[in-house]
C-alpha cells in the first residue's frame, strides 16, 4: 500500500524529517513529541518506499533489570533518497 506524500505537520512527516536529517528515534522519544502510534507511522513511512531500519539497544529499567528497545533510523540511498 502506498501513502500520499506526508505533510510537514503530520506525525509521519515529523518523523521522516527527523530521520532524513540523520536523526534517530525510539518509541519513547516519539511519545515525548506527542506521537502515540509510532510503529504505525513507521509502517506508513516504509510503505511509502523509505528504507527505515531498527537497531535494538539495551538499557536498564528503574529496577535495574535489562530491557531492549528499538532505535529507528533512515538508510541513505533508499528509494526516495
Amino acid at each position: 500500500m502506498k501513502f500520499p506524500p506526508f505533510t510537514d505537520n503530520s506525525q509521519s512527516g515529523e518523523i521522516l524529517s527527523i530521520l532524513a536529517a540523520g536523526g534517530t528515534l525510539t518509541h519513547r522519544e516519539a511519545m515525548q513529541l506527542g506521537i502515540m502510534c509510532f510503529t504505525a507511522r513507521i509502517h506508513e513511512i516504509r510503505a511509502a518506499g523509505y528504507n527505515v531500519i531498527c537497531h535494538m539497544e539495551t538499557s536498564k529499567n528503574k529496577h535495574g533489570k535489562p530491557i531492549k528497545y528499538g532505535r529507528y533510523s533512515l538508510i541513505k540511498g533508499g528509494s526516495h533518497e
